[in-house]
C-alpha cells in the first residue's frame, strides 16, 4: 500500500521558530518527518518566516543540514497569508472582524486538507495567537481523520521566547540569554536546550458533519451544521415530492423513487412498531427472476408491498386509473422486495452523500440475518422523530 503524504500544518505569529523547534521534535522524539509543511500566518509572520527560516541561511536550511534531513517541501508558496474579503493582507489579527476572518481561513484550509484521504496531517497550535491555536486544533477536530494528530512543542526555560533560539544543535553554539536587554552578557548553549513534542489526544467529530466535498464554509456555519446533525432532528419523508429533510435542513430529493419508496414505507411500518422479515428469500427471488410472482405466496410481505404500492399511487396518481394496473401492481411487488433488499447500503450512501455518516447511522435501515437465514429489516430511530408527509 503506498504511503500516505505526510503534512505539517502550523500556524504562527511572531516568533517563526516553532516551525524548526516542530520538526525537530518530530525527527528526534517521533521518527516522523513531514513532506511538506503548510503554514497558516499574518503578513508580519510571512516577513519573519522568510527572513529568519528560508534561503541559504536560513535556520531551517540550517536545521536540515545539520541533521541530514531528507528534502521537504517549504517555501512561499507553502505561506498562506491570512486576509480580508478584497485581498488585503493582515499585518496582525486584532479586532473581532480580523478574528473571524483567520478562523474562516483555517478551518476551511483544515478541511481542504482532510478531504484528500492520500495525506496524514500533522497540526501544531505552538504558535500565532491564541485564538489561532484554538481554531486550528478545532478544525482538525471537524474534519480531522484517524490518521491525523496534533501537538505542541515545549521548550525548556531560558530558550523559550528566546528570538535567536530555533533549534537544538549537535554542536556549540552560544547565545544571548536575554537578547532584548544590552546589559545581558550571560549566554547559553542551544546543544543543551531540551525540545519535546506533546501530542494532543482531541475528539474527532468528522462523522457528524456533511461530507468534505461541500463548498467553503466559515468557522461558524461549521459548528452550525456540527450541531444541527448532532442533535438528532425529526427527518421528514415527503411522498409526493420524493424528499428527505433533515430539521430545517433543505430537502434532498432522491433520484432513484425504488428506495424511498421502500424507506417510506418501512417508516410507516416503523411507526406501528413493526419490522420487515423476508422469509425464505432465495425463492421469492427466483419467482422474481423466472416472472412468476404470485400475490399471496409470502403472505408476511404482502402488508410491506400493498404499502410500497400506496405510496407509489400517492407520488404518481396516474397510476390509480392505469388500464394496465394490475401489470404495474405486480411491478411494483417486486421492486419494494428488490429495493428493500437493497436497502441498507444505498440508503446509507444516498445520506452520507447529502447528510454525514452521524446521519446515516442514526436515520439508516438496517437488517439482521442473511439472505438464506431470513434477514429482518428495520430503522431504530426513535418513532417521534420520523414524520412523513403525503
Amino acid at each position: 500500500m503506498r504511503q500516505k503524504r505526510k503534512i505539517l500544518i502550523a500556524v504562527t505569529g511572531m516568533s517563526p521558530q516553532i516551525l524548526t523547534e516542530t520538526v525537530y521534535a518530530l525527527y528526534t522524539q517521533q521518527n516522523w518527518l513531514p513532506d511538506e509543511i503548510f503554514v497558516l500566518t499574518t503578513q508580519t509572520g510571512y516577513n519573519n518566516i522568510v527572513r529568519n527560516l528560508l534561503g541559504e541561511d536560513g535556520f531551517f536550511t540550517r536545521l536540515c543540514k545539520d541533521y541530514n534531513l531528507p528534502e521537504i517541501q517549504f517555501g512561499e508558496r507553502n505561506i498562506h497569508v491570512i486576509h480580508d474579503t478584497g485581498g488585503e493582507k493582515l499585518s496582525d489579527i486584532r479586532t473581532p472582524e480580523e478574528n473571524n476572518l483567520a478562523a474562516d481561513m483555517i478551518v476551511n484550509f483544515i478541511r481542504q486538507q482532510c478531504a484528500d484521504d492520500k495525506t496524514e496531517l500533522h497540526v501544531s497550535i505552538a504558535g500565532g495567537r491564541k485564538s489561532m491555536g484554538f481554531y486550528i486544533g478545532y478544525a482538525l477536530s471537524l474534519f480531522g481523520r484517524p490518521q491525523d494528530k496534533l501537538s505542541h512543542v515545549l521548550v525548556t526555560e531560558g530558550f523559550e521566547n528566546n528570538p535567536l533560539f530555533f533549534y537544538p544543535t549537535h554542536y556549540d553554539n552560544y547565545i544571548s540569554k536575554k537578547p532584548y536587554d544590552p546589559n545581558c552578557t550571560e549566554t547559553i548553549n542551544t546543544r543543551e536546550a531540551k525540545v519535546m513534542q506533546a501530542e494532543i489526544p482531541f475528539v474527532r467529530m468528522s462523522y457528524g458533519l456533511p461530507n468534505l466535498a461541500q463548498n467553503n464554509v466559515s468557522y461558524s456555519e461549521a459548528v452550525q451544521l456540527l450541531q444541527n446533525n448532532l442533535k438528532a432532528d425529526r427527518i421528514i419523508l415527503n411522498i409526493k415530492n420524493c424528499t428527505i429533510q433533515l430539521g430545517q435542513d433543505k430537502p434532498i430529493k432522491i433520484a432513484d423513487k425504488r428506495y424511498f419508496f421502500a424507506y417510506a414505507a418501512l417508516a410507516r411500518f416503523h411507526l406501528q412498531n413493526k419490522s420487515i422479515k423476508l422469509i425464505n428469500q432465495a425463492a421469492c427471488y427466483d419467482n422474481i427472476k423466472n416472472n412468476k410472482w404470485q400475490l399471496g405466496v409470502y403472505p408476511e410481505l404482502d402488508d410491506f408491498q400493498t404499502c410500497y404500492w400506496d405510496i407509489m399511487q400517492i407520488n404518481e396518481p396516474s397510476l390509480k386509473n392505469a388500464p394496465n394496473r394490475q401489470e404495474l401492481l405486480e411491478q411494483a411487488r417486486n421492486s419494494a422486495l428488490q429495493s428493500l433488499r437493497e436497502l441498507p447500503s444505498k440508503l446509507r450512501l444516498i445520506l452520507m452523500e447529502n447528510f454525514s455518516e452521524y446521519v446515516a447511522e442514526q436515520y439508516g435501515v438496517f437488517s439482521t440475518g442473511t439472505r438464506k437465514t431470513t434477514p429482518t429489516y428495520y430503522l431504530k430511530m426513535p418513532v417521534e422523530k420520523i414524520e412523513i408527509v403525503g
